[in-house]
């Protein structure tokens, strides 16, 4: 039961499962407070990914949907849905590349006349595909650990850890804006590890995000004041704004 706190905190349960994990909750103090926890983070990425269409696109959709031949509809008995162990990140993968083909296919038609139109959107919904698959992967892996930090400046973030995925993300909430020239970046640390960076973060009151592999010797996690672009030395300055551990 442990292991479906990150699908419960999406709703990517069923309703019998659903129960049964609300039942376990009442008993394990330990997932409740994961499930609160990933259930904010979850929240907080919905807005940082929050993005407008392009202007038009609701007119040029319903436009081509007026001229554009539709399937007919399916006939004959449903197949059985095979039953078997979930496997939450396949699912969302799944659901990914989906919905990937699905916005494809409405550019495509969009852009037919234009192919440079359609090449600009085929290479934004790659490039949204490559974002935001490893989040929803890290979000959903029976591992996943978070970990809530604040800095002594204001603000702080989330991190959130997969040892089986081999990977952390750290949402920002709030840090202090960095002067002109300058960014937030991110390091993964060890006793028996050199500062490795994990990203870079603009600050500010919207919430950003880094995603980084590679967490073997990891045990603390830092972030530090640098100029534009990232440490030059490769390790992080004197100007580190909070540190914290990795979830085990």
């Amino acid at each position: 039961m442990h292991t479906l706190a990150g699908a419960y905190a999406l709703d990517a349960l069923t309703e019998v499962e659903r129960a049964q994990f609300r039942r376990h909750l009442e008993q394990c103090e330990a997932c409740a407070q994961e499930v609160r926890e990933l259930s904010e983070t979850a929240a907080r990425l919905g807005a940082a990914m929050d993005e407008q269409p392009p202007s038009g696109l609701k007119d040029r959709v319903l436009t081509e949907m007026r001229t554009t031949r539709q399937l007919p509809p399916r006939t004959g008995a449903a197949e059985p849905r095979p039953r078997g162990p979930r496997r939450w990140p396949m699912l969302i993968a799944a659901a990914a590349a989906v919905i990937g083909l699905a916005l494809a296919g409405v550019f495509g038609g969009i852009a037919l006349h234009t192919s440079s139109q359609l090449n600009s959107a085929q290479s934004e919904l790659g490039a949204a595909r490559d974002r935001y698959l490893p989040v929803a992967e890290l979000l959903t892996a029976p591992d996943t650990r978070t970990e809530h930090v604040t800095s002594p400046r204001g603000g702080g973030g989330t991190v959130v850890v997969s040892r089986k995925l081999d990977r952390v993300m750290f949402m920002q909430s709030g840090l202090p804006p960095v002067q002109s020239g300058q960014v937030y970046e991110a390091w993964l640390m060890g006793p028996d590890l050199a500062p490795r960076p994990a990203g870079l973060l603009p600050g500010g009151p919207s919430g950003s995000l880094v995603v980084a592999d590679g967490l073997a010797g990891a045990q603390q996690f830092a972030v530090s004041v640098e100029q534009a672009g990232g440490s030059p030395s490769g390790k992080p300055s004197s100007d580190v704004v909070l540190v914290t551990s990795v979830p085990a």
